[in-house]
């Protein structure tokens, strides 16, 4: 069963995978469409992240959902991606996160357009976009190089009330 949901989350990937960098260059040079604030991790100033939170991006020009989003606790820029059955990091954030370290094994293998890749499975203890947060989310840490952009796939998007898109919106809700 796993084995299928890395099938199908490594197809997800592969227009990110196809090229370094392609996501972020096809995308407007990896500048978010939509800035989502986000105060420093540790403020005193604590974000609502109960039920009933909406959370509301502007597709960029080509239609995407390019935002900011925390991880852990630090900010980084993550595609929302319906199409990825997990959240997809790239090695490089992943690394900055102590996810992985040099020398670990990425064992787990993925198909993409482009052929065969591998990636580590981690869980994320937080993954925050807006005033939405979710906790102990499933993701896969892609091998170094292979993916441009961060993707919010679907092991953070099912995990909120709804999600749909308005409009040019996305409107996600806790």
């Amino acid at each position: 069963m796993f084995k299928s949901v890395i099938v199908v989350s490594g197809l997800a990937v592969a227009a990110a995978i196809w090229a370094p960098g392609l996501t972020s260059r096809l995308l407007g040079v990896g500048q978010p469409s939509a800035t989502v604030a986000m105060p420093p991790a540790g403020t005193a100033q604590t974000p609502r992240t109960g039920a009933g939170d909406v959370t509301r991006l502007t597709a960029d020009r080509t239609g995407h959902y390019l935002s900011e989003v925390q991880i852990n606790g630090r900010n980084f820029t993550a595609l929302v991606d319906t199409g990825a059955t997990l959240v997809a990091l790239r090695y490089e954030d992943a690394l900055a996160l102590g996810l992985v370290h040099p020398g670990d094994r990425f064992d787990v293998g993925v198909r993409t357009a482009n052929g065969a890749a591998q990636a580590r499975q981690v869980q994320l203890r937080s993954v925050r976009l807006g005033s939405i947060r979710v906790d102990d989310v499933d993701a896969l840490v892609m091998d170094e190089g292979l993916l441009g952009t961060n993707l919010l796939g679907m092991s953070f998007l099912k995990k909120l009330k709804r999600f749909e898109v308005d409009r040019g919106t996305l409107v996600l809700e806790r």
